[in-house]
């Protein structure tokens, strides 16, 4: 017979292993008559050995049945808590590699970078699992478990906390809520098993967690919040006559106006709409009159009242967009156009009014795709989805595209929002507007939807006036 050195099975610990000596050195541990089988043939004891025959194996604190080691449960448990971990990788990198790369902010770029290294950190805790659930080979497979698990809980309830604000369902919507239930099943779990203890340094991982955890709501909170609120804005419009010039063979004034648009703040702005025009005003004179004219028509338009003059008329001379929806102007840039208006020499005009009015969107509250939104649709088009019958509307240039959100974090917790420009003639008069909102070319705008989109988005209005009076352009001394 041949000699080999006896073998000793310890008593299962509080999880069922069952330590396995050679002599005097403990080689493995064992959670099954099969494991032990396994940990014998790799040490060169032969695959049907006798583990009843107590001169080749010992057992103590139970026999060769006793084996509490409750096998389905704990592989569930790695697997159920391995899924859940790659799951919340896999979702963080989705979540930080846009902003890590393309976000508009610093801050934005180092949120990105920290939702990927927790992505990188989950991929840990995910094959940590299976030595903490398993023989822990490891000391801080359990301290790697906890720190997936605790960057899991705060992700997760950071996405419910955005999504809650708008309750928008979209298709990450199928994602996180279940990342969000699995993350608090799995704190359980940790908690229930006080994975921490024999931990190296418990305390300072926690406080690391925390840390990171407060680091990457500050930059989101700075990003998205503060930065766009206290970065100023302004943007400066102007408009000035030129010296008119009388036509030598029409009876007609030739008035040049010049328009002129420069980015005074410091923040990069988008000029969604904008539109010029140029009028004649007339009026009726009142040469005694005791009382304003016009005084509640006045107040009902929020204008002007005078004491002489009444019944205001405008008359279109000239109009049209000015720089055009899509372009952008970073601080300090100025841009500058001149108009020519046509004035006929015996119009019975008062005073001449020009006015420049744009709406602008701050660029650090989202993006646009310039190269879909520079190109205008036209209403009186049947190919066009915003095709509207002359008979029913004005001519309308419409200019539509999607308006990508300053986060992803935002991005995939809220639906897409779109941004629609449009300039119209009509027979007496241009018109222009630009709303955000979720409208893709089909249904209606809701102008509750609109406001908010207006207060997110910090979209505003500036205007500039000017006016001449009409008899100094006509004065026969002029060349």
């Amino acid at each position: 017979m041949e000699h080999r050195t006896k073998v000793t099975v310890r008593p299962p610990d509080g999880r069922g292993l069952r330590e396995v000596r050679i002599g005097a050195e403990t080689v493995d541990r064992a959670w099954s008559m099969r494991d032990l089988r396994g940990i014998l043939r790799r040490h060169g004891y032969p695959q049907d050995l006798d583990l009843e025959d107590k001169s080749e194996v010992c057992w103590t604190g139970g026999g060769s049945d006793a084996w509490p080691d409750h096998a389905w449960r704990r592989r569930t448990t790695i697997g159920f808590m391995a899924f859940g971990l790659v799951a919340c990788m896999a979702l963080l990198i989705i979540i930080g590699v846009p902003d890590a790369f393309d976000a508009m902010t610093f801050a934005g770029r180092l949120t990105g970078f920290l939702f990927i290294l927790g992505g990188v950190a989950e991929g840990a805790a995910a094959i940590a699992a299976f030595d903490y659930w398993g023989k822990r080979s490891l000391n801080i497979s359990g301290a790697i478990v906890l720190l997936g698990v605790l960057i899991a809980v705060t992700v997760t309830t950071l996405l419910v906390f955005l999504w809650f604000q708008e309750a928008e369902a979209t298709l990450y919507t199928l994602a996180f809520f279940p990342h969000f239930f699995w993350s608090l099943w799995a704190l359980w779990v940790v908690v229930r098993e006080k994975i921490w203890r024999g931990t190296p340094y418990p305390t300072r991982i926690a406080a690391g967690v925390a840390a990171t955890a407060i680091l990457a709501g500050v930059n989101f909170s700075y990003s998205s919040l503060y930065q766009p609120t206290a970065a100023p804005t302004n943007l400066a419009l102007q408009v000035r006559y030129g010296t008119p010039r009388m036509d030598r063979e029409r009876p007609v004034v030739h008035l040049p106006v010049t328009l002129h648009l420069k980015n005074s703040g410091s923040v990069p702005l988008y000029i969604l709409a904008d539109g010029w025009t140029v009028y004649g005003r007339t009026g009726k004179y009142v040469e005694k009159s005791t009382e304003l004219r016009d005084r509640r028509e006045a107040l009902e338009a929020a204008g002007d009242a005078a004491r002489h003059v009444e019944s205001f008329k405008r008359t279109t001379l000239g109009t049209g967009p000015f720089t055009g929806p899509g372009n952008w102007f970073d601080p300090g840039e100025e841009y500058t156009a001149q108009k020519m208006v046509e004035v006929p020499r015996t119009a019975k005009y008062d005073v001449l009014e020009a006015s420049l009015d744009a709406m602008v969107m701050r660029k650090d509250r989202g993006t646009i795709d310039l190269d879909t939104f520079g190109t205008a649709q036209l209403s009186w088009d049947k190919k066009s989805r915003f095709y509207c019958p002359p008979k029913e509307c004005s001519e309308h240039l419409v200019y539509h595209a999607e308006v990508a959100y300053s986060t992803n974090l935002i991005t995939v917790t809220r639906k897409p929002r779109y941004v629609t420009s449009w300039w119209a003639l009509d027979p007496e008069d241009s018109d222009w507007g630009a709303s955000i909102s979720t409208f893709k070319g089909k249904g209606l705008v809701k102008d509750e939807e609109t406001q908010q989109e207006y207060r997110r988005y910090d979209l505003f209005t500036v205007d500039a006036q000017a006016s001449i009076p009409f008899a100094d352009i006509v004065d026969p001394r002029l060349p």
